[in-house]
């Protein structure tokens, strides 16, 4: 449990590994590919480095559970800054689910870094060669609004939609894992993450209509075929079935 002492380096390294135990458990129970280079990300960070401090927080930054980071090639940093108000501290088990989420979806990322960043560079193809016309209107609201020094054209636009659906894709695979563990308040966690319209939650939503396998087959086989943008067009179709449905 984290406790009120606060937390050195050498702590982050205990959850680090512990959650890689956690992550190993449900992949072999579930028999799905969570963690597609475990053994080598695990050799990676064993001789990796840890940390326990204050992280920049970017204004107005879309995901508000993210206190961890992981910086290539094996870096693992916890925030240091208290992620709940006082009121909050005393729903037993919040923080403590916190810290062990925030650090699962780190070690997703640091997994994808150690497989090369197949899903990455496999998206960002499939949105530059199979959605033109979404990145021909996003540039067009980008310049309309004065431009991005960021984003200077479109394949630096299909890059970063591509890293946006890798991002949620960790999340799911984070949330898969420790839901099968019975992480106590991840209901709470996921909610937190859903206010978004391109929230992880659209993966959760995706798997009651297909199934978890075949959400795991069109991120792992399928990589290169889908990306945000066939997510929420099928949210969509499936919402308004539900909707007609409803009304008949």
């Amino acid at each position: 449990m984290i406790g009120q002492r606060g937390l050195v380096s050498y702590d982050v390294h205990g959850l680090v590994f512990q959650c890689l135990d956690l992550i190993e458990y449900a992949q072999i129970d579930l028999c799905l590919p969570i963690c597609l280079n475990l053994m080598e990300t695990r050799e990676q960070l064993n001789s990796g480095v840890f940390k326990f401090e204050r992280l920049a927080r970017k204004k107005g930054g879309r995901q508000k559970v993210d206190y961890a980071l992981f910086s290539p090639p094996s870096t693992i940093i916890l925030d240091s800054r208290t992620p709940f108000s006082n009121g909050n501290r005393s729903i037993p088990g919040l923080l403590d689910s916190l810290v062990h989420y925030s650090v699962t979806h780190e070690l997703l990322h640091a997994d994808d870094y150690v497989g090369g960043d197949r899903l990455l560079k496999r998206t960002t193809e499939h949105i530059f060669r199979d959605h033109p016309d979404e990145l021909h209107n996003g540039m067009a609201v980008i310049e309309g609004n004065g431009g991005c020094d960021c984003i200077p054209n479109k394949t630096d636009l299909a890059r970063l939609w591509a890293m946006q659906y890798v991002d949620t894709v960790a999340h799911y695979r984070a949330f898969v894992a420790l839901r099968h563990r019975g992480l106590p308040m991840l209901d709470l966690i996921w909610t937190r993450l859903g206010d978004d319209i391109l929230s992880p939650n659209l993966l959760t939503y995706l798997e009651r209509h297909r199934g978890i396998r075949e959400i795991f087959d069109i991120v792992t086989r399928r990589a290169g075929e889908y990306c945000l943008i066939e997510a929420l067009k099928e949210c969509q179709s499936f919402s308004e079935r539900n909707a007609y449905a409803y009304a008949v």
